[in-house]
């Protein structure tokens, strides 16, 4: 008798664990637009979701991103050398040529620069 009640306490929790990952929204919908849902994929690890270079991928792996908000990243860089650091990489930075679109990546930058440019 008491196998049987541990069985059926096993298949009412592997069920409520069916139901509750079926409830589950899909990430992407929790963001305002599919660029901002990109960001937070692709940038916010390392960048984090406030662009000063705090993330928690690059606090983790002990990277120096760039600080999104600083003056000086954006007076030093043009829009033709940030879609490159972008699409090929630069030094910690992967390359994400593999993963946007040259088009995504625009809309990518002119996120960042909405958003953080000072």
């Amino acid at each position: 008798m008491r196998h049987l009640a541990v069985v059926i306490v096993m298949i009412i929790v592997w069920l409520n664990g069916l139901i509750w990952l079926g409830k589950q929204v899909d990430p992407s919908t929790k963001y305002q637009s599919a660029v901002e849902y990109k960001y937070a994929r692709y940038c916010a690890g390392c960048h984090g979701n406030d662009g000063q270079g705090s993330g928690r991928i690059g606090r983790f792996k002990k990277l120096d991103p760039a600080n999104l908000t600083d003056n000086s990243l954006w007076e030093m860089h043009d829009d033709e050398q940030l879609l490159d650091s972008i699409n090929s990489g630069k030094d910690d930075m992967p390359a994400f040529y593999y993963y946007l679109s040259d088009e995504e990546q625009r809309e990518i930058l002119n996120y960042i620069k909405e958003m953080f440019r000072p």
